[in-house]
């Protein structure tokens, strides 16, 4: 008796992954194996989905450019900026940082 009610339960969350899973893949415009095996596991109702949802209707997501290198140049820049002011024993050191020497500081009184 368990192992039936086990079976169904198994059945039931593998077909409903599959649909939502159809589903996300069609909205987004995504083809492939992935999709049509969703499709046939998801059977009879994804083909309601395959009636109903527009194809690509939101585009995949696109992560932002990288900007590691613009932000670990101003963290050397501050970095020079505040060796500089203490070296001064002042605020207002002028700091030349280049790349091939990053922490080199040049202190104008």
């Amino acid at each position: 008796m368990f192992g039936l009610f086990l079976k169904a339960l198994v059945g039931a969350t593998l077909w409903t992954l599959a649909n939502v899973v159809y589903y996300d893949l069609k909205r987004k415009g995504v083809r492939g194996f992935g999709r049509f095996a969703a499709f046939w596991v998801g059977n009879p109702t994804t083909w309601i989905t395959f009636f109903c949802v527009r194809e690509g209707r939101y585009p995949t997501f696109e992560p932002p450019p990288d900007d590691d290198g613009a932000l670990l140049a101003e963290i050397l820049s501050d970095r020079a900026l505040r060796v500089g002011a203490e070296q001064t024993g002042e605020g207002t050191g002028t700091v030349e940082v280049t790349p091939e020497n990053p922490f080199r500081v040049g202190v104008e009184p």
